[in-house]
């Protein structure tokens, strides 16, 4: 857990609290979900063959994580001494898939419930009405009764698109592939004016030895290497 509580995640919570390109949380909700992603983040190393999904907030948590590529790589290879890769797809292909996708939710609750002894929907409860001070308002990972589950562990509901550990690269076709979203190198990408930019980073036709040298490069630069940071 030492790993797990090492992590940087105050840059994944500036990027979730910011109004146009975030979620727009509150700093209370981002802190709530990020004790959580913690603790999921925990599961997930101490029960490696498990197929598990998150709740819902966490899964965005999660998300956003994984899109800051250089250093979600960094710390997964510091936590699991591997990348934990994620498949967004379960519950989507039929209602054999809706139904695992359901049973993949309990078991997330059965192994939150017997790990940390606490009841797995009220922690998501208190995480998230915490930042709704509307009663009986919707809460997408609730635990009220009667409530509309959008992305829940409770039967019936549906859960948050999860990975299933040792799955392949959710977003590349080529299984071990180290880019996900290969673009050009030294042109200007989606997202940056900068010669060789990562916003899907990668060298199209290029040996992975060189797509390596380009990320290793990124990984260098004060322009991808400073995140932000919360303000006072």
């Amino acid at each position: 857990m030492h790993a797990i509580n090492a992590l940087d995640l105050e840059p994944i919570k500036v990027k979730l609290m910011h109004e146009e390109s975030g979620e727009g949380w509150t700093l209370e909700r981002a802190n709530a979900v990020e004790f959580e992603y913690r603790r999921f983040l925990f599961l997930m190393k101490k029960f490696p063959n498990e197929q598990t999904a998150p709740l819902v907030d966490v899964d965005t948590f999660w998300h956003y994580h994984i899109l800051d590529t250089m250093k979600y790589a960094a710390d997964c290879a510091a936590v699991f001494g591997h990348f934990l890769h994620h498949f967004p797809y379960i519950g989507l292909r039929g209602e054999d898939d809706e139904a695992a996708h359901i049973r993949v939710g309990m078991r997330m609750k059965e192994l939150y419930e017997d790990t940390f002894g606490e009841d797995y929907v009220r922690q998501a409860e208190q995480a998230k009405a915490a930042h709704s001070g509307v009663a009986a308002a919707s809460f997408a990972h609730s635990g009220v009764a009667g409530a509309q589950f959008a992305h829940s562990g409770v039967i019936g509901a549906k859960v948050a698109h999860s990975g299933v550990v040792g799955a392949k690269v959710a977003h590349s076709g080529v299984v071990g592939a180290k880019v996900a979203h290969s673009d050009v190198a030294g042109a200007r990408m989606a997202h940056s004016g900068v010669a060789a930019g990562f916003a899907h980073s990668g060298v199209i036709g290029a040996s992975a030895l060189q797509a390596e040298a380009v990320i290793a490069a990124a990984q260098q630069s004060s322009f991808y290497s400073q995140r932000p940071r919360l303000t006072a």
